[in-house]
């Protein structure tokens, strides 16, 4: 948004260096506190809502209802100062394309097993109800995201980790994934545009994770994992390893999430409204190719 031309303040907890924001003339605010900043904005883009990683964290019901109390009163201010309003949100909360019953089960499933799922449903839903009630913006559901600029912890990034030699082995399965610059070309289109759609799903290429796993180590030349397990044998044995750490007072190593997000995701081609406000994709080799440099400059592999 900054190369676009706007003059952008972003926000975080931490202090910490930024380096995907070092060639940029973004204003960083540091502080818990977002709401003050946003009174003078046009546009408030809120890509950060805090969920859940670990599966049996403590007080879950609190941390959801932080997590909609901390939605309600970006809402508030956003609407206070007369500014737009956008929210990243994901595609586990849209409805499938052409699902089966059996991918029906599963996805609920799914949704019953973490907490992360319900975070982002309410979280969404309380910002439906602000649009719906007159204010301006959009929500934007994007597929899995790759690409540069990731500031995950390596433990957390799947790129680094598989590249690293620490994934030993894959799960048989589909997704959708998108560079995470398409999601804010689209982000751009929307506000350029005045909004024309209140919900954007963004699909980018279906791939397998087998593939996926290996065009990402041939570009470095690393071996990809040759073991490869349906997808419900993986998550199963994540989801118990997780709970078994629970039970003795440790956080799994290996948390479930990244799995259950891989088994929710599914074949999509892009929707229409995507279409209208961003037609052509990046290449998945550029995307995969970007993220390894990015990976390689900020030292995760």
């Amino acid at each position: 948004m900054a190369e676009a031309g706007y003059r952008v303040t972003a926000t975080g907890r931490s202090d910490k260096p930024r380096p995907n924001l070092a060639s940029t003339q973004v204003r960083i605010a540091v502080g818990q506190d977002a709401l003050p900043m946003i009174a003078g904005m046009d546009l408030v883009v809120d890509a950060a809502t805090p969920y859940p990683i670990a599966l049996h964290g403590r007080d879950t019901a609190g941390r959801t209802k932080q997590a909609v109390l901390r939605s309600k009163a970006l809402l508030d201010a956003a609407k206070q100062a007369d500014a737009a309003f956008v929210h990243i949100s994901s595609f586990t909360t849209l409805p499938r394309q052409n699902p089966s019953a059996l991918s029906q089960i599963g996805q609920g499933v799914l949704r019953g097993m973490h907490d992360y799922f319900e975070v982002k449903q309410r979280v969404e839903d309380s910002v439906r109800r602000a649009l719906d009630q007159g204010l301006r913006g959009c929500i934007v559901n994007p597929a899995t995201c790759f690409g540069p600029y990731d500031l995950k912890p390596k433990e957390q990034a799947f790129v680094p980790m598989l590249l690293g030699g620490q994934v030993s082995g894959l799960v048989r399965h589909d997704l959708n994934v998108v560079d995470v610059r398409d999601v804010a070309d689209i982000v751009l289109a929307c506000a350029a545009q005045g909004f024309p759609h209140v919900q954007v799903p963004v699909f980018g290429h279906t791939v397998s994770l087998r593939d996926l796993a290996s065009q990402i180590c041939a570009i470095t030349g690393a071996t990809p994992p040759r073991l490869e397990v349906p997808s419900l044998m993986g998550l199963a044995g994540l989801y118990w390893m997780e709970t078994a750490f629970a039970l003795t007072g440790r956080q799994s190593p290996w948390p479930s999430l990244p799995m259950m997000l891989v088994s929710a995701s599914y074949a999509a081609t892009p929707t229409a409204q995507q279409i209208d406000l961003h037609p052509n994709l990046r290449p998945l080799p550029q995307t995969l190719q970007d993220a390894v440099q990015w990976y390689q400059q900020i030292g995760a592999v």
